[in-house]
């Protein structure tokens, strides 16, 4: 039986299509959404944190379960060992829908240092699916300082 196809919020670096793609995941149909509720953290990888007046701008996408388990187990070893885990979300599309989605964050992800080349991995999709122009400064936020160095 084929895997069912379910909804998936993504954020961070995996908005980038090259990530994706490294992960063995093809390009399909993508709609720019946010997930309100949240804020975006990126301490050194890009992660959700609740706060009520929160938002975060993402993609939404179909992927199955054992394509999510993919993305996860190949990109975010690479780049921290907080665990993440599937979470239940409720995301809004550019055009108002609310649809239900899966996500993934880290309750145990220990604070540090954003890498540069990390952050615009998510920068440049960010700007091409057209997120506010203060989310990317938002992003920008979290890049290293010569004074961090």
């Amino acid at each position: 039986m084929n895997d069912r196809k379910i909804q998936v919020f993504l954020y961070g670096s995996s908005i980038n299509l090259d990530v994706l793609s490294k992960a063995g995941l093809k390009k399909r149909a993508f709609a720019p959404a946010m997930l309100l509720g949240f804020e975006l953290t990126i301490q050194p990888v890009a992660n959700l944190v609740e706060n009520g007046d929160g938002v975060v701008f993402g993609i939404l996408a179909n992927f199955t379960h054992s394509e999510i388990e993919t993305l996860v187990a190949s990109h975010t070893p690479s780049l921290t060992d907080a665990p993440y885990q599937v979470e239940p979300v409720i995301v809004r599309t550019r055009g108002g829908r609310t649809v239900p989605a899966l996500t993934y964050l880290s309750a145990d992800m220990a604070p540090g240092m954003a890498d540069k080349a990390y952050i615009s991995r998510i920068l440049k999709p960010a700007k091409n699916y057209g997120f506010p122009s203060w989310y990317i400064e938002r992003i920008k936020a979290f890049l290293p300082t010569k004074d961090d160095a």
